[in-house]
């Protein structure tokens, strides 16, 4: 079963909405403690959640913050009565044993009992549930403890003088000043959650204290001022000047889109990370944001004039440097950069994965991120690897493969495996017999060239070869030749595999039958598919 959902495309949210409810409760009749599949629907579809709103897609863990936004959640978005509200514990406890038993409990999870307590604190102060608001599809207001979060709500350390009479809603500079101690960057979630949403953004290697006080220092506009002494002096002049970027921003843009535009100008250069991207590029890419646009529509080129603005004092205040690069300079991130990016986002209520805590997470978070199609998710995949070491990658990474049921999923831990095939070896070799398993893993140690053509079944190829086809399908890739396709069958071997298909029970073949029936240009190909798609009902029906 698919576990993480933080990039997820709204039709697999919607599959799984459906899908996850439905097999903890068949589970939970099995067990003989039956629980309403509908309240079981409402606590996923909180840890599925929204862009904006809900969990972060991880639903097999559970923080404590959990809790409150949870409650938040049933009272804005679902519409249960008393007596389903008052079943959400059952059906928590329902949830939590049944991952507990098919092995998917994330050991960072809070223990039960502490969520249970947590959430009937939680309930006991809740508002009333708003259910004639949904209904009627309006948005509910969010409460007081929703309120967006500032990113220095837990800076540690004091900030120097003048800080008072500087700090505004959003990045402060008590956050700077903690920066500069290595205190904590971004606030917790709060208890109404904000949602998936900064997921496809790329993990940004956060710098130390010591790089990033290095790097206030050497920046043009400190290095270069006359009569500034020691590093209070030089983190004041910093932020004096960042704060003049602000308001001359401010004054032209208007007050909602001065911070928006200076992180979408540094989110255009982060996207690129090392490559950063040529200055005129990052600036259109500024103006085009959805952010920009949203909180300021007057024209592109004057917002894009205005980013080429804000990008010439980023340079000035050691956030971006100029690279060669082909086709000219590039500007280009550094440490101080990548903090105020993370900073300006995680202020405005987005948090980017600061790439070291990606690097300890688990191999499906990381499977997820290069599922998405995202620029840098191939690349976080290949360092995720190299950090952990290929052995204990390999099995973890063999491991997902055998227990997803997302073809995305199995297709890129198939790819990531045939990569470091040595050391997978020994991991596909333990599975070549598992009863649910061993087909794909004898395919693969064929493919791997570690098994010769008679250790083969006849139809051992057909199960990972549906996996890539319809993840091509899903992704967008079909008929890509690069190796994003995932695709391992040429268009003319396609009406035999229709036929297998049809016959052999995957769970993706409806859908790959019905896309070729469809979408396929090839008149002959649509009619093999419309033909062994009328053959699998035919089948289902009887």
């Amino acid at each position: 079963m698919r576990l993480v959902f933080s990039n997820a495309d709204e039709d697999t949210l919607d599959r799984y909405r459906e899908l996850l409810p439905r097999s903890a409760a068949a589970w939970a009749r099995a067990a003989g403690a039956p629980v309403a599949t509908r309240v079981l629907g409402a606590v996923v579809r909180y840890k599925l959640g929204e862009p904006r709103a809900g969990g972060d897609g991880l639903v097999a863990r559970w923080s404590a913050a959990d809790a409150p936004a949870l409650r938040h959640w049933l009272t804005t978005r679902e519409d249960l009565s008393p007596a389903e509200t008052a079943a959400v514990p059952r059906a928590l406890t329902t949830w939590w044993t049944f991952l507990a038993a098919r092995g998917w409990s994330d050991p960072r999870s809070v223990p039960l009992d502490r969520f249970l307590a947590a959430y009937a604190a939680a309930h006991s102060t809740a508002p009333p549930p708003r259910r004639p608001d949904y209904r009627c599809g309006s948005a509910p207001a969010a409460p007081a403890a929703a309120a967006r979060p500032g990113i220095g709500d837990r800076a540690l350390a004091a900030p120097p003088r003048g800080a008072a009479r500087r700090a505004a809603p959003g990045l402060t500079f008590a956050a700077f000043a903690a920066a500069r101690a290595g205190a904590r960057l971004a606030p917790a979630a709060p208890a109404a959650g904000w949602g998936r949403l900064g997921g496809t953004l790329p993990a940004v290697p956060l710098p130390r204290p010591e790089e990033f006080t290095e790097g206030v220092l050497a920046a043009p506009a400190v290095a270069g001022a006359s009569g500034t002494r020691g590093v209070a002096s030089a983190l004041d002049l910093w932020w004096a000047r960042f704060t003049d970027l602000r308001r001359r921003i401010a004054a032209d843009v208007g007050p909602r889109a001065a911070e928006p535009l200076i992180g979408a100008v540094l989110t255009a250069l982060c996207v690129g990370r090392d490559l950063g991207a040529p200055v005129p590029v990052a600036a259109h890419m500024a103006a085009a944001s959805a952010e920009v646009r949203a909180a300021e529509p007057r024209p592109a080129a004057d917002l894009a004039a205005r980013a080429a603005e804000a990008l010439a004092e980023l340079t000035a205040l050691g956030a971006v440097a100029e690279a060669q690069a082909a086709g000219g300079p590039h500007a280009v991130l550094t440490g101080v950069g990548r903090w105020l990016w993370y900073a300006l986002l995680c202020a405005g209520g987005v948090r980017p994965r600061p790439l070291a805590e990606l690097m300890a997470e688990d191999a499906e978070v990381v499977v997820d991120r290069a599922a998405s199609g995202a620029p840098s998710g191939e690349d976080e995949l290949r360092r995720w690897i190299a950090a952990r070491g290929a052995p204990e990658a390999m099995r973890a990474l063999v491991a997902l493969y055998r227990r997803s049921d997302d073809c995305v999923h199995r297709s890129v831990a198939r790819a990531a495996t045939a990569a470091h095939a040595l050391e997978a070896r020994p991991y596909y070799e333990a599975l070549r017999t598992d009863p649910r398993f061993g087909a794909r893993a004898r395919a693969w140690l064929f493919d791997a060239g570690f098994a010769k053509q008679d250790a083969l079944g006849p139809d051992d190829h057909l199960a990972p070869l549906l996996d890539g086809l319809a993840a091509s399908l899903r992704l967008g890739t079909y008929g890509n030749d690069d190796e994003g396709s995932y695709l391992s069958v040429s268009e003319p071997e396609l009406p035999g595999v229709f036929d297998t298909a049809a016959g052999c029970g995957h769970p993706e073949s409806p859908f790959v039958l019905a896309w070729f029936a469809q979408h396929h240009p090839d008149h002959r190909i649509r009619a093999a598919a419309r033909s062994a798609r009328a053959a699998l009902v035919r089948q289902r029906a009887g």
